[in-house]
C-alpha cells in the first residue's frame, strides 16, 4: 500500500506541474506580462480618474518626470497634483494584477491546475492585500487624527494634545510611534488575512487548506507603508517616492496567482 501510494504521488506531480524547465519559463513569463499589464491598465484609469491626461500628444510633450506615474510633490508646488494610492487605487491595482496573472496563468499552463491559480487568488486579494490594508488604515487614519490634537486650540483631550504635542516635538519620536502603530497593524492584519483567505479556500475546495505566510506574501505590503507614510506626513516627497513603486510591488500577487500549482502553492495540511 505504502509502494502504492508513492508511485500515485509521483504520478499526481507529473500531471499536476508542467513536463519541463521550458514550459515552467513561459508559465512564468507569461504571467508576469499578464500580471504587468493589467497593473498597467489600473494605473492608466487611476490616472484619468485623478484628472491627468491620458492623450498620446499631451503625454509625448509632457516631461517624463512630469508623467503622472512618476511626478512628486514640489514644495514651492503643494497644490500641484500628484498621483495618489489610497485604499481604493491599492485595491484596484491588486485586483487588476490577481485577475491578469489568473488570465496569463490559466491560458498558458495546465487546465488541472487552474482551480489552485483560483485559490491563490483568492489568498492574495483577501490575506495579502485587502485585510491587511483594512488593518493598517484604520489605525493610521486614527493616528493621523491624535497627529492634528497638537495644533488644535479647541480640543477637550488636553491630555491627549498634551501627549501628541510631546511626541511631535521629538522626530526619533515621531518616527517610531508611527512605525509601531503601521508595523504592529500590519503584523496582525497579515495572520489575520492569511487565516482567513485559508478558512475560505477550505469552505470552497471542500479540504483543510493550511497555506503558510510566504516571503513573496510580504511583496504586496509596500502599499501599507506608502498608506501610513502618506497619512502621517502629507505632501511628503518621500511618500510619493515610495508610492511610485507600489505597482510594481503589486504585481507580484499576479505572477504569485498564475504560477500557483498543487506543488508549490503547498496549501494542503
Amino acid at each position: 500500500m505504502a509502494i502504492q501510494a508513492v508511485e500515485q504521488n509521483i504520478i499526481q506531480k507529473k500531471v499536476n506541474t508542467p513536463t519541463n524547465k521550458k514550459s515552467q519559463l513561459r508559465v512564468q513569463v507569461g504571467t508576469a506580462i499578464s500580471s504587468a499589464l493589467g497593473v498597467t491598465g489600473a494605473v492608466a484609469l487611476i490616472a484619468k480618474r485623478q484628472g491627468f491626461s491620458l492623450s498620446p500628444s499631451r503625454i509625448k510633450s509632457t516631461p517624463i518626470k512630469d508623467w503622472a506615474i512618476f511626478k512628486i510633490t514640489d514644495k514651492n508646488k503643494p497644490k500641484e497634483k500628484v498621483m495618489k494610492f489610497g485604499w481604493a487605487e491599492i485595491m484596484t491595482l491588486g485586483i487588476a494584477s490577481v485577475t491578469g496573472g489568473l488570465i496569463g496563468g490559466g491560458l498558458l499552463d495546465k487546465k488541472e491546475n487552474f482551480k489552485t491559480k483560483c485559490y491563490e487568488a483568492v489568498s492574495q486579494l483577501i490575506g495579502d492585500i485587502t485585510i491587511p490594508l483594512s488593518f493598517v488604515a484604520l489605525p493610521t487614519l486614527y493616528y493621523k487624527k491624535f497627529e492634528d490634537l497638537a495644533n488644535n486650540s479647541e480640543t477637550k483631550h488636553l491630555k491627549l494634545q498634551k501627549a501628541s504635542k510631546f511626541i511631535q516635538s521629538n522626530k526619533f519620536l515621531r518616527i517610531a510611534s508611527a512605525t509601531l502603530v503601521s508595523g504592529s497593524s500590519l503584523a496582525v492584519g497579515i495572520i489575520a488575512g492569511n487565516k482567513v483567505s485559508n478558512k475560505l479556500n477550505a469552505h470552497f475546495s471542500g479540504e483543510k487548506v493550511d497555506r503558510g505566510i510566504r516571503l513573496t506574501d510580504f511583496a504586496p505590503h509596500l502599499d501599507d507603508v506608502c498608506l501610513a507614510i502618506t497619512l502621517m506626513a502629507e505632501n511628503s516627497p518621500f511618500g510619493d517616492i515610495i508610492s511610485k513603486f507600489v505597482p510594481v510591488a503589486l504585481t507580484v500577487a499576479g505572477i504569485e496567482t498564475g504560477t500557483a500549482n498543487p506543488d508549490n502553492r503547498e496549501n494542503k495540511a
